[in-house]
């Protein structure tokens, strides 16, 4: 076996592209977000009219992290399987989920953009109208999305904590961010009146997932006391 091929172990890749989803996805967020003009539909088609381009790439940006998700899932699944076959499915499953929904969502917010920059034969009230559909679609999409999120990584980290792969006080800031990630993504979708600060759970997770991220990069994970318990089990 090289060198290089024992330093891309599992984990470390699980770290590469935890960082990388995390910093396109919040990038996009952070550059999409800066176009909504809240309660304005025109105000907001203007802005985005302005910097159409921009507007694109940050939606793009929400693209990569999607397909770069994909990748992600696979790496997680590899790293964990060793620990438990179950649960890296789970993760896998999950994170497919996740990639796949987000997917959607960004796609849809694609077609957006031409509905609110361009003129619509519609009419300002059906391009209203229109809008607001798609995009209670695209967040319906990015809320599935979100649960899947949730759900892998709690199932991922359950198991990283239970053998101690990474620090145990990181494991349970990434369960903890999922938790409140899932809660407020299932109230979302069930009772979308309700105005959940969701922005905290995705800031915990957003944040602890970068520690993570970089920290597999630098240390790798403890892999084998997570084969020594993995065979005890």
């Amino acid at each position: 076996m090289t060198a290089s091929s024992q330093f891309w172990t599992p984990a470390r890749l699980t770290g590469l592209l935890l960082f990388l989803v995390t910093v396109t996805h919040m990038a996009g967020f952070q550059i999409a977000s800066s176009f909504i003009v809240s309660g304005d539909f025109a105000a907001t088609g203007i802005k985005m009219a302005q910097s159409e381009g921009l507007y694109r790439l940050a939606l793009l940006s929400y693209g990569v992290s999607s397909i770069l998700s994909v990748g992600l899932a696979v790496s997680f699944a590899l790293w964990i399987a060793p620990i438990s076959r179950l649960g890296a499915g789970l993760v896998l499953g999950w994170r497919l989920f996740e990639a796949f929904t987000s997917t959607i969502a960004w796609a849809i917010r694609f077609a957006l953009v031409n509905n609110q920059t361009q003129p619509n034969l519609l009419g300002a009230s059906g391009a209203e109208a229109l809008h607001r559909a798609l995009r209670d679609a695209s967040n319906a999409a990015f809320d599935l999305g979100a649960i899947g999120l949730a759900l892998a990584t709690l199932i991922g980290f359950y198991f990283l904590f239970q053998v101690r792969a990474l620090p145990r006080l990181l494991s349970a800031i990434a369960m903890t961010g999922a938790k409140l990630i899932l809660l407020s993504s299932v109230i979302s979708l069930s009772a979308p009146e309700i105005n959940i600060p969701s922005s905290i759970a995705f800031a915990v997770t957003l944040l602890s997932n970068l520690v993570i991220g970089l920290w597999l990069l630098v240390r790798g994970d403890r892999s084998s006391q997570a084969k020594m318990v993995a065979q005890q089990a």
